[in-house]
């Protein structure tokens, strides 16, 4: 067996990529070497994974799909905001972004620039990988969205948490529903609650 402790330091956040490979100064043939042997695993192109670690979906799943920014039930519960976790991602993508290996798999909404970017945030995974998210507002009203068909337990805990929490900005959560045109639903939950 070679030596794979280069190749193996090369990893960042559990995973390991081409091009960072190659910037160390290892040659490409020790990537397909490591997988033979069972150190790593490829699990997209240019992407591996050490299979001595855990595997991090979240964080694998947006290496791969570096445009999508997770949202509504995923954000809510990458926050904190929910406990239900779901094996389907959802996530937000530009107008632009076309990739029909997710179609079924997971719940992608596409968005204007300035609506996708709206409350763009950055959370961890249960590893402790960093992931884009939308922040609590946004989620909050990506939940209450004629577009979320998601768990109706998930927008109900969600609010009720992100209303307790003391990190709450109404302010900022209701400007984010007037863009959105959700101000008169999400006012009438709030109202119900506080």
């Amino acid at each position: 067996m070679k030596n794979y402790s280069k190749l193996v330091g090369s990893a960042k956040n559990g995973l390991i990529r081409t091009k960072d490979v190659t910037a160390a100064g290892i040659g490409r043939d020790y990537l397909r070497y490591a997988v033979d042997d069972g150190v790593i695993e490829k699990v997209a192109r240019g992407i591996y994974t050490l299979k001595s670690e855990l595997e991090d979906r979240m964080h694998i799943f947006q290496s791969k799909n570096t445009k999508l920014i997770f949202s509504a039930g995923t954000s809510a519960y990458l926050l904190g905001l929910t406990t239900r976790d779901s094996d389907a991602f959802n996530a937000a993508a530009p107008l632009n972004y076309n990739n029909p290996r997710l179609l079924g798999l997971h719940t992608i909404t596409r968005e204007k620039e300035e609506i996708y970017k709206l409350g763009l945030s950055e959370a961890s995974t249960m590893f402790g990988n960093p992931v884009k998210v939308h922040d609590a507002e946004r989620t909050v009203c990506d939940l209450f969205s004629p577009k979320y068909a998601g768990d109706k337990f998930v927008q109900i805990e969600a609010l009720k948490n992100y209303l307790q929490s003391a990190h709450r900005n109404l302010a900022k959560l209701f400007e984010y529903a007037k863009h959105l045109g959700l101000y008169n639903e999400l006012k009438k939950r709030v109202e119900v609650l506080l």
